[in-house]
């Protein structure tokens, strides 16, 4: 609005803030701003930006300049405060200050009590709750804050203020903090020991299915794998497909690679990717009597065979077609001939012994005349490998179960517990970079444990996604006290999906949450991008159900 005018500055980065296509909530509170202006930014170099000298005269800013020493403490600042009122009468409704001896070593200065550390002046605050939190939100959520942890808060309190349970209190009001839970990474040990998978009993009872996907599209129209593997005798099968397979022609592959040669199985352990969960997958099951073993959502350490069996075969997949990639899909059954016959580290035998009781014949073998063993020898032979198979499975699971849970902890949820879920495997729809997203999305409550490392949980009925999770994608959602918190608690990101304090979304899509759109506030069109050629077309927009401080700039193909 108003007249057009030009900024010049030195710093390079301001000139990009208008083409910036996900902003933080600081960067989005000085557009929203700034968007009231008509104004165009233009860099100046620093060795250019020669400053008028009568602008720099000190005389000009001698009536905006004062001199404060190290040793004055904040106390001074603070008593023109409203919360120099608020600490002076909480000293009056609190006992501790009325005992005489327990304020020897402090001085009294324009009403506050100031205790001496060191050079450090700071204010003794009296045992208020609301008080010593809307303190710490000063320091934790103020916009020049940033969100700092415990020991940083901390640090910052104790330069002007001090109570004997700041530490205490700071640490538990960084835990509370709704944008931390939301944004921060877990620290210490991962949620979620190993919950490893029984032993099957004879070859082909128990039977792990994944894709290998994201390979050049080959003469033959494949750009995939199906890899079946047999979870006792790691056999596995390699069957070429495409992206878009479905759940039917997955069902077919695996008809055709896996029952016609070894039977039905009584198990299927998968990644519960639709191909494996879809409608006629599960009456194919029932028909069949096939019962399909899902592994938990977003958690493919359930199926670990096969995702280890998927980077073998990767590895050697490359050595055969990397002289000709377009032809991969001609190289698998050479590929999976030699993964059968090749000594599997955990079993100690070959995948084509353990369930053939021999091992096949190479052109090596063949030139040399190698006698097979007799019967009975074999039989024996063969019994005894199996035996010593499962043992060495065994040993393996459990050599697996120790240095798995070396790093991880035992952590379990009550049904009613409150909890975030990680983005980390959502789907987004955001413009721009996920390195900005919020690392957590909830609170939701928690339905029930599935076994020990899982849990179901209350998911929106139009959230479209499995609501088992593996708890090491869960984290416990602590909510703060409900108490008004002054200045930098009720700053707002301008987006109301990341607000607690709101309706939830109307409806999803690919797991992204849509919001109602109350009314259009105003509208604007500027130029983004280096040139600034592009034009961009925007609304202010008021959100069905949340307050003003909410409304955001959205581009029109929001």
């Amino acid at each position: 609005e108003g007249r057009p005018f030009v900024v010049k500055t030195d710093h390079k980065p301001l000139t990009f803030l208008q083409g910036v296509p996900t902003l933080n909530r600081r960067q989005a509170r000085w557009l929203e701003y700034m968007a009231r202006f008509n104004f165009t930014w233009e860099h100046l170099s620093g060795s250019l930006n020669v400053a008028d000298a009568l602008s720099r005269h000190p005389s000009l800013h001698a009536v905006i300049l004062s001199v404060v020493t190290r040793r004055q403490s904040a106390a001074s600042e603070v008593t023109t405060s409203g919360f120099a009122q608020r600490i002076v009468q909480g000293y009056a409704s609190d006992s501790w200050f009325k005992d005489a001896r327990n304020l020897e070593p402090y001085k009294q200065e324009r009403g506050l009590w100031i205790r001496t550390d060191g050079e450090r002046r700071q204010i003794v605050v009296p045992n208020d709750d609301l008080l010593r939190r809307d303190i710490l939100a000063r320091l934790h959520k103020d916009p020049l804050a940033g969100h700092v942890g415990v020991t940083r808060l901390v640090e910052l309190a104790r330069r002007n203020f001090w109570w004997s349970s700041l530490a205490q209190d700071a640490a538990r009001f960084v835990q509370q903090c709704d944008d931390c839970q939301r944004s921060k990474p877990l620290s210490g040990k991962q949620a979620g020991l190993l919950q490893p998978l029984p032993i099957p009993v004879a070859p082909w009872e128990s039977v792990s299915l994944d894709f290998v996907v994201g390979l050049p599209p080959s003469e033959g129209g494949n750009d995939a794998v199906l890899v079946m593997v047999d979870r006792l005798t790691k056999m596995v099968h390699l069957a070429p497909t495409t992206t878009s397979v479905t759940a039917e022609q997955t069902a077919r592959l695996f008809f055709d690679n896996v029952v016609r040669l070894h039977g039905i199985p009584k198990s299927v352990i998968s990644d519960r990717g639709p191909q494996f969960g879809g409608k006629f997958w599960a009456s194919l099951g029932d028909l069949v009597n096939v019962r399909v073993n899902l592994s938990t959502a977003y958690h493919p350490q359930t199926d670990g065979q096969t995702e280890r069996m998927n980077r073998t075969f990767g590895d050697m997949l490359r050595t055969y077609a990397g002289s000709n990639p377009r032809a991969w899909d001609t190289f698998l059954s050479a590929a999976e001939f030699a993964m059968n016959n090749a000594v599997n580290r955990s079993t100690g035998q070959s995948p084509f012994f353990l369930n053939y009781g021999f091992h096949p014949a190479i052109p090596l073998a063949r030139e040399l005349d190698v006698p097979a063993p007799a019967a009975k020898a074999f039989v024996r032979s063969y019994n005894d490998r199996m035996d010593e198979a499962k043992h060495l499975l065994e040993a393996a699971q459990q050599r697996t179960i120790e240095y798995y849970n070396r790093g991880k902890k035992d952590t379990t949820f009550k049904p009613g517990d409150s909890v975030l879920l990680s983005t980390k495997n959502l789907r987004q729809l955001a413009t721009g970079p996920r390195k900005l997203l919020p690392r957590w999305v909830g609170p939701y409550p928690v339905k029930r444990m599935v076994g020990q490392a899982a849990a179901e949980l209350v998911l929106p009925s139009n959230m479209r996604i499995h609501p088992t999770f593996h708890v090491s994608l869960l984290r416990p959602y602590r909510a703060a006290p409900d108490t008004s918190v002054t200045n930098g608690s009720n700053i707002s990101s301008g987006n109301p999906g990341t607000s607690p304090d709101g309706p939830p979304p109307v409806d999803w899509l690919n797991n992204e949450p849509l919001y109602s759109v109350e009314r259009i506030l105003d509208y604007r069109a500027r130029r983004i991008g280096k040139k600034r050629k592009r034009l961009v077309h925007e609304y202010l927009v008021k959100w069905k159900g949340y307050s003003s401080d909410q409304n955001s700039w959205e581009p029109a193909q929001n």
